[in-house]
């Protein structure tokens, strides 16, 4: 060995010495004052508060203008100490005394692997660009801006560099000695990097640099541990083809290649990626974990020591459709994933548990060790939601930013650039004064309003930005003297005024706020989440739905009416797909729900499918399943899963005692999810309400879970409903749609949910019942609102969802995570007012049809039960409509039938119940009692053996007390026959059908008819026949034909059609009145019915006498009919 091998040697280990002395003494820490934030950047000098108090948020924005990090990419940073291990979430408020003495570092937290894109095999990721929303070619286009601005970048070189020399992001673990060679000779090329960077970053030669700094710098310090223990000659070795490598790096690659410090920090960053583990990620270990569903234990209790981490920070590992096949199954890593972001609703705190919740309900529950590490965790999943989901959603009010939380109610838009607002405005239709609020991309102190803006004489269209300048005094607009303390006065300031500038003037109109999962430059995605894209416009609008063959439905119960449609329960057959893999076809039977259109309505067939082809694209444990559509014969039918407790509404109304606020909050979270899911599908539903949610499981029983529900289809879409339909449909139609039903929009459906939970709160009340139309209108014409509870949050949160401004209505994401909060706080829900009941007012969906009693020319008759309560114990009744094609002197005709029965009450006239109305007043129903036993002419053929002349007497004297009281009334029925006199039971009877009844005249005395077409003839005395003219004496003619068709037992062989047939001949048309005219002015008359009284049938020829005058009235007949009723009983007849 030479002397001077051995000098050089002796002179490096006094050096070595000498370095490490000098360490250890300059390691000694500082005492701290105060709060310190220090920067990993070595010119930065470290930020000082000696007292006062800062929230994280505060504290972050004067770091990143210090370090000059923009307002874009200021979110990807927060406050760490090392000391405690623990990350501040922005909400946090440090009260700062002089003996505080905390430590903290600004540091990047939000990482996002492959950033850089140069990574090969990983998925590039980039900041959404406008041309690649417009959806064009990525051949033309570039793939989208930079994650990182300069600034940004050049901080995270620097604590990247940091974090690889001491170890905070530890090198992968070699699996061999070869790839330990590797990882260290990775890491030596890690140090020329660095080396080089200083080099050109401070201009100076690199063999100074060289010569200056050792490799051991730049290096991890376990590594260095490592060639501490090799012999000397080892390490020598190792320094000396170091600096060989440096200087051919300088030489050739750097020299020739005209590398820049940008290239240099990309090259080191991602080398750094693959050469440590878990670069960028977090991992928590929880005391407990447990995933839950429902308050069904799916997979839950004690897990031992336990780990997580967020795993989409930087990349989707696998394409959606696999991610939802393989939710529950471990990775190739052993991490088992609980969801996407992008499924993610809201999170909450209690101490230290937290509870991360998904769109369908089901939830991951953790424990932690303390308040510290929960607030941590929610503020990491919280921060990766805004980058990757919605910038402009929290999912936690305890650690979301305040500004984040302000710009929520003022309507303002983070940092986007110009471009996105310019888009947006386009999007809202480039009218004149709209504009847009944002912060600015590069200054921390300044909103941008941009504005929609045409120059004065021309219809060019130009957006112009202003400034306003926020400060501790308020919000001011960027030179002038104009300022507010809020920035919500500032703008109504300015929206009354007329701006002017340049060649423009203008006023600020309509502001457009941001929009759920708005895409812009806030937006981080990768390749693979780009590719992920939503239908467009033109596939959601494409009707594609499974057609069911009508063999394979069975219709059953009529269940109610929808708008338009009939519902019933039916029985589908459904192939079993597990026979049919095994080689043989078996069936089995799933109770549905069938919604028929019916014939009558093929106008709207096409809206109908719209709606089925809505319900169709969603599948969600909170919508009800569409099996298909059926078409049958000239019906469409929507085959839909049936839920066994109905609608909720009617559930509601069922209890005897109120339900609890609980149960409520429940269902109404249950619903918002079902809506937050429509919403991030674009799909509109347009008829929420109470009536429309179905209760799958009530909830009552603690042992049985939650109360469920599934929310059904809206039927009929309302761009086909007329006007008034959509007026009747208030307070659950947007007031938008009701003045323009195309303006229907997942808005609308916000307001429909804040009317539902209306509702729901207090116990299915139907908000607006008592008002008419009109008044409706009038209420959403003065922008009124419904009376809210007195619970302050609740009130809000309901009215935040009935805004008359479409766009300032909360997102649904929003509404599950607020109503979350509220339901925590168990506030009590003072009862609502009962409103007074109209009793004769029946709602169509409630009236459920068994069989037809009757049809005419017209109209029909159905027995329905009116079964409100949905327990199938209503009462049964009898029901009048009109058939579809009538036209307007029909539904006149059944209009003044209604006032007519409404002003009748005796005991031998049917009653009436009320009225059912549909297509908002359009189409009306008569609502009667039903009676059982049908009309006289199906009952007494029947029932002869058992009816003796007595009781035929009975119901003889019944009708006359009917119709006396009728003509007392100065009505005429004009259509009295056995078949319109109905039996109540054995003994009562009672006269109905008073379709054709008319009022009399006061001074005539009579009713002239104008059109006769229809009229019962072998009925009618000769002056109707001859003269069209009805006196009270005409029903008395009538009668005697009623009577003379009780006498014979309404045989159809002796009816009054038949004997007057016989005696005039047959005939056509008007021949047939012009001959029995002629017959009974020659004075012929029905016959005496075999078997007969001779005073009964005197009382018959009295009341057809040929002049009205001489004829019997009934008052008489009464008085004659009970005489000859006590004669029969006493055996003298």
């Amino acid at each position: 060995m030479s002397t001077s091998f051995v000098m050089e040697l002796s002179r490096q280990l006094c050096m070595k010495m000498r370095k490490s002395k000098k360490t250890q003494f300059s390691s000694l820490p500082a005492s701290t004052l105060g709060l310190e934030i220090h920067f990993y950047i070595p010119e930065i000098r470290h930020l000082e508060y000696i007292k006062g108090t800062y929230t994280a948020e505060e504290l972050c924005v004067t770091a990143a203008k210090k370090c000059t990090i923009s307002p874009l990419c200021h979110n990807l940073f927060a406050l760490y100490n090392d000391a405690t291990g623990t990350w501040y979430s922005p909400s946090h408020e440090f009260d700062i005394k002089e003996d505080s003495g905390i430590k903290l570092h600004y540091r990047m937290r939000f990482y996002f692997k492959n950033w850089h894109g140069t990574t090969e095999g990983e998925s590039p990721v980039w900041r959404h660009c406008l041309n690649k929303l417009r959806g064009q070619s990525p051949q033309k286009t570039p793939e989208g801006t930079p994650l990182l601005d300069v600034g940004s970048l050049e901080y995270l070189y620097f604590q990247c560099q940091h974090d690889f020399q001491t170890g905070k992001a530890p090198l992968r673990a070699a699996q061999s000695e070869a790839e330990q060679h590797e990882i260290e000779n990775e890491c030596l090329g890690m140090a020329v990097l660095a080396i080089t960077h200083y080099a050109k970053d401070i201009g100076i030669p690199f063999s100074a640099a060289s010569r200056e700094m050792s490799y051991k710098r730049f290096i991890p310090e376990s590594l260095n541990s490592i060639i501490k223990q090799r012999n000397i000659l080892t390490r020598i070795r190792i320094s000396n083809v170091f600096k060989k490598f440096l200087a051919e790096f300088n030489t050739q690659t750097v020299g020739e290649s005209n590398i820049t410090c940008y290239d240099l920090k990309i090259k080191y960053l991602a080398t750094m990626e693959g050469l440590t583990s878990r670069m960028g990620c977090e991992l928590f270990e929880p005391v407990s974990l447990a995933i839950t569903q429902e308050k069904e234990l799916s997979n839950g209790g004690y897990y031992g020591k336990n780990s997580l981490m967020p795993k989409d920070k930087s990349k989707s590992k696998s394409k959606q459709d696999e991610k939802q096949k393989n939710r529950n199954k471990e990775t190739d890593d052993g991490w088992v994933v609980f969801c996407d972001f992008h499924m993610i609703t809201h999170t909450v705190i209690k101490e230290t548990t937290v509870t991360i919740m998904r769109q369908d309900n089901k939830k991951m529950e953790l424990q932690l060790l303390s308040r510290a590490e929960a607030m941590s965790f929610v503020a990491l999943v919280d921060g990766y939601f805004r980058l990757i989901v919605d910038a402009h959603h929290y999912l936690c009010k305890e650690v979301a930013p305040a500004l984040v939380v302000q710009n929520t109610e003022t309507g303002c838009h983070g940092p986007i650039c110009t471009e996105y607002a310019v888009q947006k405005l386009r999007q809202e239709g480039n009218e004149e004064g709209t504009y847009i609020l944002r912060w600015s991309c590069t200054e921390y102190n300044f909103i941008i309003i941009t504005v929609v803006c045409h120059e004065i004489d021309s219809f060019t269209i130009q957006y112009k930005n202003f400034q306003i300048e926020v400060d501790s005094d308020g919000y001011r607009l960027y030179g002038t003297d104009t300022s507010r303390p809020t920035l919500k006065e500032l703008l109504e300031h300015l929206e009354r005024q007329c701006l002017h500038t340049d060649n423009m003037q203008f006023q600020l109109r309509r502001c457009c706020p941001p929009q759920p999962r708005e895409i812009s430059n806030l937006l981080v995605v990768t390749k693979e989440r780009a590719s992920i894209c939503q239908p467009t416009k033109h596939e959601r609008e494409l009707c594609i739905f499974h057609r069911i063959p009508k063999e394979d439905i069975e219709q059953e119960e009529h269940l109610g009416v929808g708008t338009k449609t009939n519902i019933y329960l039916g029985t589908l057959r459904v192939k079993n797909e597990e026979d049919e893999d095994a080689g043989y076809t078996s069936f089995q039977e799933v109770k549905v729900v069938l919604k028929v259109l019916g014939s009558g309505h093929r106008d709207i067939s096409l809206a109908f499918f719209e709606t089925a082809n809505m319900m169709r694209q969603v599948s969600h444990k909170h919508i009800v399943l569409l099996y298909g559509v059926c078409v049958r014969h000239q019906e469409n039918i929507m085959v839909e899963e049936y839920v066994q407790l109905g609608p909720l509404d009617v559930f509601i109304r069922r209890q005897q005692s109120p339900l609890s606020t609980r149960w409520k909050f429940q269902v109404a979270k249950q619903l918002a999810s079902a809506l937050s899911y429509l919403e991030d599908k674009k799909l509109v539903h347009g008829f929420v309400c109470a009536k429309n949610i179905l209760l799958a499981r009530d909830g009552l029983d603690e042992e049985e879970g939650e109360p469920f529900i599934k929310l059904s289809d809206p039927g009929i879409p309302i761009t086909v409903l007329s006007r008034e339909e959509c007026v009747h449909r208030i307070p659950w139609i947007a007031p938008e749609c009701v003045r323009n039903p195309s303006e229907l929009s997942v808005a609308a459906d916000k307001w429909g949910f804040g009317t539902t939970l209306w509702e729901i709160c207090y116990d299915g009340e139907v908000p607006l019942k008592e008002k008419k139309l009109t008044e409706k209108e009038r209420f959403y014409e003065a922008e009124f609102q419904l009376a809210t509870p007195d619970y302050k949050e609740l009130a809000e949160l309901m009215t935040r969802c009935m805004n008359y401004d479409p766009k300032k209505r909360p997102f649904f994401r929003a509404i599950v995570r607020d109503l979350d909060v509220l339901e925590e706080k168990s506030p009590f829900i003072k009862p609502c007012p009962i409103q007074p009941v109209d009793p004769t007012v029946f709602e169509t969906r409630f009236l459920r049809k068994i069989r037809e009693l009757g049809e005419g020319h017209f109209g029909k008759v159905e027995l329905c039960r009116y079964d409100p309560r949905g327990d199938r114990t209503g009462e049964m009744v009898a029901v009048k409509s009109l058939k579809p094609e009538n036209g307007e002197e029909q539904s006149n005709n059944l209009l003044k039938e209604i006032e007519i029965l409404k002003a009748l009450y005796h005991e031998n006239i049917v009653k009436y119940k009320g009225i059912s109305q549909e297509e908002g007043g359009k189409t009306i129903k008569l609502i009667m009692e039903y009676l059982p036993l049908g009309s006289l002419k199906e009952y007494l053929p029947r029932y002869k053996s058992q009816t003796s002349l007595g009781t035929l007497l009975s119901y003889c004297i019944q009708i006359c007390r009917g119709m006396d009281y009728l003509g007392s009334r100065n009505y005429i029925h004009r259509d009295l026959a056995a078949r319109n006199v109905l039996v109540e039971k054995e003994g009562m009877v009672k006269i109905g059908d008073f379709g054709l009844t008319k009022s009399l005249k006061e001074n005539n005395g009579y009713y002239t008819v104008k059109d006769e077409n229809d009229s019962p003839v072998f009925w009618y005395a000769p002056e109707c026949l001859t003269q069209c003219k009805f006196y009270l004496a005409s029903d008395v003619w009538s009668f005697g034909v009623t009577m003379y068709e009780i006498i014979t037992y309404c045989d159809s062989s002796k009816s009054p059609m038949t004997c007057f047939l016989d005696m005039i001949g047959r005939a056509q048309g008007q021949m047939t009145i012009v001959r029995l005219v002629n017959v009974l002015q020659e004075g012929k008359r029905l016959a005496c019915p075999e078997g007969c009284p001779g005073r009964v049938y005197e009382l018959m020829r009295k009341c057809w006498e040929h002049t009205p005058e001489r004829r019997i009235t009934f008052k008489r007949l009464i008085e004659e009919l009970s005489i000859l009723q006590q004669h029969h009983q006493q055996n003298s007849l």
